[in-house]
């Protein structure tokens, strides 16, 4: 489509809606660059981003819990929004679907129920097919959500994918110590995700053992839980994104569950290790870069309803990928 025709012309204004999840909001931030680059004035709506908006110049920022897409969509030519708006917005009485200019993204199903795929997005009298769309199309062919995102902005809005982006800019110096530190982050929302806290701390100690210093980074609601179990090390807290940004300028590896923190750390170039139950081409894995390492169990089984996995997680994988160190 890029070669063909693109839909965003240089000075059009248009509004990037996020959701509030750290990985879903990395996901928009770079819809929000690649719009960026092709010369349209952005604006993005998300909560957390509005911590690091002097990192991200040339963005309007907007960091709103509840966005006003009516109002967005009046002050825009374009609204590309996460379904989940539309669906709060519907279950409180307000009627958002009119908007012929607002497109909704889902991750990967849209609500049968408001027939999105039956309806067009129109900006200046131009029809966008297939504006309405999942990001993941087959969750089955290897992609990372990086690579889903580039493909929806590439093939529905005509995007140049060569071009360029920004990124983040005006960041803190990388710390001199950063080659020798790791960061974990041992936990995520949801329980069945997470890696137990017992393999996490043999791992932790390994590293330690090869020279690393190894420190972990959970919610300030959890720092006090995480700091019991991981006796000995320093857990980090942070109130807001720009505190994790800041922190993971002086780390070069995360390792992570199938979480935020590691699409954080993969957009900002670093090297990632993701640890989790499914298949190594899962679609959610880290994908901002070429260092991203998916360890998933060596096998499985059910047992009373449940997947045991986290036994048979091959440690061994990292550490070898991960050299000693020394320091000087």
């Amino acid at each position: 489509m890029s070669g063909e025709k693109t839909f965003i012309r240089a000075g059009m204004k248009v509004a990037v809606v996020s959701c509030s999840a750290l990985g879903d909001t990395t996901l928009f931030l770079r819809l929000a660059w690649r719009l960026q680059a092709a010369g349209a004035q952005v604006t993005v709506v998300s909560a957390s981003l509005s911590a690091v908006r002097e990192y991200l110049p040339g963005l309007e920022i907007i960091g709103d819990t509840q966005p006003d897409v009516a109002a967005l969509a009046e002050s825009n030519d374009l609204v590309i929004c996460y379904i989940d708006w539309l669906i709060k917005a519907s279950q409180a009485g307000v009627e958002l679907l009119s908007l012929s200019n607002v497109a909704y993204l889902s991750g990967k199903k849209l609500p049968a129920r408001f027939q999105l795929d039956q309806r067009s997005v129109l900006i200046d009298g131009v029809l966008i097919p297939a504006a309405h769309n999942v990001i993941c199309r087959d969750p089955k062919a290897g992609k990372t959500m990086v690579q889903w995102i580039d493909l929806y902005a590439e093939e529905v809005l005509g995007l140049d994918p060569a071009i360029p982006l920004m990124g983040f800019q005006f960041l803190p110096a990388v710390a001199g110590d950063a080659g020798f530190r790791i960061a974990i982050f041992p936990t995520t929302p949801h329980a069945k995700k997470n890696y137990s806290s017992r393999g996490y701390r043999r791992l932790a100690r390994s590293l330690v053992a090869k020279g690393w210093q190894v420190e972990f980074v959970g919610t300030p609601a959890e720092r006090d839980v995480l700091q019991a179990q991981y006796e000995g090390f320093t857990v980090h807290a942070f109130t807001d994104l720009k505190g994790l940004v800041d922190f993971l300028c002086s780390c070069s590896i995360v390792i992570s569950n199938d979480s935020g923190g590691g699409h954080l750390g993969s957009l900002l170039g670093l090297r990632t290790f993701t640890i989790t139950r499914r298949r190594l081409d899962f679609t959610w894995r880290p994908g901002f870069n070429s260092l991203n390492r998916v360890i998933n169990p060596l096998f499985t089984f059910k047992w009373m309803g449940k997947t045991v996995w986290r036994p048979f997680i091959p440690l061994s994988r990292v550490l070898r990928e991960i050299p000693t160190v020394v320091r000087r």
